[in-house]
């Protein structure tokens, strides 16, 4: 993948500000059969960050994805998201909050081990990024301190999922190669969610 590219999909239609690339990202950390098509599911244990963008273009879809959520939850969207609306440089809007996490899992975390909002754009929206938040799209990627960064995941020990070990035969970016497609798709006309910070904290503020 080209990391000019990276960046540009990154801050100007994921929303993530992003200024430097560490150096782990270009590290071989990850084993030959590496892949996030691998994943169990153990990164949506505490749940995720999301903009009130991303928010308010779920619950604008709240009938349709709560038909695809088998959360206890899943008939109470005033329950999905927190209600703290926090300050966060990584993101160009500037203000971010998390999903709720019930019974150890987010909130979105299906019983067959998918994320609901995913499945809702696979089968309802033909696009399976449409209303997935940025920071899962990027996972095992992250963005931390405005520096593109690989995620931890020191939460599972499957060798063949996207966890990094000390050392390895791939770099992160040529695990999720398979996915570039995918990960260019979000810069098409319609799909973008960048944006700049809203024009106040109070008008951020009065939006959650």
């Amino acid at each position: 993948m080209n990391r000019s590219r990276l960046f540009t999909v990154l801050k100007k239609h994921l929303g993530l500000n992003v200024l430097r690339i560490h150096p782990r990202v270009t590290a071989r950390l990850y084993e030959p059969r590496a892949s996030v098509r691998n994943c169990d599911g153990s990164c949506c244990g505490h749940g995720t960050t999301l903009t009130i963008r991303e928010r308010n273009a779920i619950l604008a879809r709240r009938s349709t994805v709560e038909g695809f959520m088998t959360s206890r939850l899943r008939r109470r969207p005033e329950r999905w998201f927190s209600k703290r609306v926090s300050v966060d440089d990584d993101f160009t809007a500037g203000r971010t909050l998390t999903t709720s996490v019930i019974d150890g899992r987010c909130v979105f975390f299906r019983k067959d081990g998918r994320c609901a909002l995913q499945v809702v754009g696979e089968e309802k929206l033909a696009n399976p990024y449409a209303l997935k938040p940025a920071v899962c799209l990027l996972w095992p990627l992250c963005v931390y301190n405005k520096t593109i960064d690989i995620g931890v995941a020191s939460f599972t020990n499957r060798r063949a999922c996207c966890a990094p070990r000390r050392t390895g035969r791939q770099t992160i970016l040529q695990v999720i190669g398979p996915d570039e497609s995918l990960i260019k798709g979000m810069s098409r006309k319609g799909r973008s969610r960048g944006g700049g910070p809203p024009r106040s904290a109070a008008a951020s503020k009065g939006g959650s």
